[in-house]
């Protein structure tokens, strides 16, 4: 009966119009209220704890990070050396722009991140070079994507932090997936520019290409510094300098480096950011680093109140009772996911659902690293889907094409994002190859 109050409450909250936040915290409230299963001062004590964690400390930083690349110029430069690469190839400025969403990927940790800062300077670009509207939205807004697969990830840290995984593991745990789902991306990219009959542009020299690499080393360094001081350096002594090996940060101090960093190259380096440049992007992006805190907070809340009504562990007992094999188990999950992925985003659907059905994962022996790879990949196609993927909406935003209009456009590259769902659910192996390489 609590139970059933909880989810109908939280349904009305959603039908009425409310938050999603609003409607995962009231829910637990008035449920609290009207029939006491747990103290109110006690839920007041958990909302404090849910964001007293060093762990959560790297969601804004990394934001501050994005966006801070953006505005100082980085993200430009990357792009430049991306064109002086691929450029050439048959539909080599959408090659460019995934390269340039998995460079971006490397330092930004957010789909919409992603979408935003190489959208706004890459679909004006498309459209010059003769790519329709449709191609170019739809590269943008599926390639962005990665930016949650390709490490650090926003989602992944607050996998880990649930469900108390490895969140460097997690990390090395995409890299292959997400170079997998890159490279699916760029060959889909030449694919539609050859169906459009896009001319390939001239090949850039290998003087232009050092020119661009020198201006795109001090953004280039950003990811390396990240990759690695969160994965290590082998064991050394040289000129008496010395390293016991191991890694030098945690992924929460990788992303206040990642965010100094690109604020110092802003500034320094390429000096298109200022003191009063810098505080107005720390400013605009507070209110996103808030919203996501105010959801994540919420869904914890919502999340700890299932599990004390043993919640997760029933439907867990549940799961293993029906004595499925792991791969149709696996196959549940995806299409529960992808059902759920079509009205809530990607933070709330892990901090919701994963709770539930990890327990049922872990005790049919499924990794925990390799079934948050499964998640992240579901949280990727429910960026791109009606009627709250968000890529969608920061899409519509750069190109001013209506939502459903860029959903359309992003449907054939959608292809990509569903075969690597499968590819990495049911061939462990790309996501455990890395981690056991590094940590046996």
């Amino acid at each position: 009966m609590i139970t059933a109050t909880l989810i109908v409450l939280f349904f009305l909250l959603i039908a009425i119009g409310a938050p999603i936040a609003v409607a995962l915290g009231g829910s637990v409230i008035v449920t609290s209220l009207l029939m006491s299963p747990i103290p109110i001062a006690v839920i007041g004590q958990k909302v404090l704890a849910n964001l007293d964690h060093f762990t959560l400390m790297a969601v804004p930083f990394f934001f501050f990070a994005a966006a801070l690349m953006e505005n100082g110029g980085l993200v430009r430069r990357l792009i430049d050396f991306a064109n002086s690469i691929v450029g050439h190839w048959r539909g080599g400025l959408g090659v460019t722009s995934v390269l340039s969403c998995i460079f971006f990927a490397a330092i930004s940790g957010s789909s919409p991140a992603t979408v935003a800062a190489v959208g706004r300077v890459m679909y004006p670009a498309l459209l010059r070079e003769g790519y329709t509207a449709r191609y170019s939205i739809g590269a943008l807004a599926t390639a962005g994507s990665i930016g949650i697969l390709i490490p650090p990830s926003i989602p992944m840290i607050l996998y880990g932090f649930i469900t108390e995984t490895s969140i460097t593991r997690l990390f090395i745990a995409g890299i292959v997936p997400g170079l997998i789902y890159g490279g699916g991306m760029m060959l889909m990219a030449s694919y539609l520019a050859r169906r459009e009959d896009i001319p390939p542009r001239p090949k850039a020299s290998w003087g232009e290409r050092w020119r661009a690499f020198k201006r795109a080393g001090p953004a280039l360094s950003l990811p390396l510094i990240i990759i690695i001081g969160i994965y290590g350096l082998p064991r050394f002594d040289f000129a008496g300098l010395s390293h016991s090996g191991g890694a030098i940060f945690t992924p929460t101090e990788a992303s206040v480096v990642a965010a100094s960093l690109a604020l110092l190259i802003g500034m320094f380096v390429y000096r298109e950011l200022s003191v009063r440049g810098a505080v107005r992007t720390i400013v605009a992006t507070a209110p996103a680093v808030g919203m996501i805190f105010f959801i994540a907070t919420n869904a914890l809340l919502f999340a700890f109140f299932l599990t004390k009504l043993g919640v997760p562990q029933a439907i867990s007992n549940a799961l293993i009772a029906m004595d499925m094999p792991p791969w149709a188990f696996l196959l549940l999950v995806n299409v529960v996911l992808m059902i759920i992925g079509f009205f809530l985003e990607g933070v709330p659907v892990i901090l919701m659902f994963v709770p539930v059905l990890f327990p049922a994962a872990t005790a049919m022996g499924i990794d925990p690293v390799h079934f948050g790879v499964i998640v992240i990949v579901n949280i990727e196609l429910a960026l791109v889907t009606p009627p709250v993927g968000l890529n969608l909406f920061v899409g519509s935003s750069v190109s001013g094409l209506p939502v459903f209009d860029v959903f359309k456009a992003a449907l054939p590259w959608m292809i990509v994002t569903g075969s690597v769902l499968i590819l990495v659910t049911y061939v462990p192996w790309i996501s455990l190859f890395l981690p056991g390489l590094m940590f046996g």
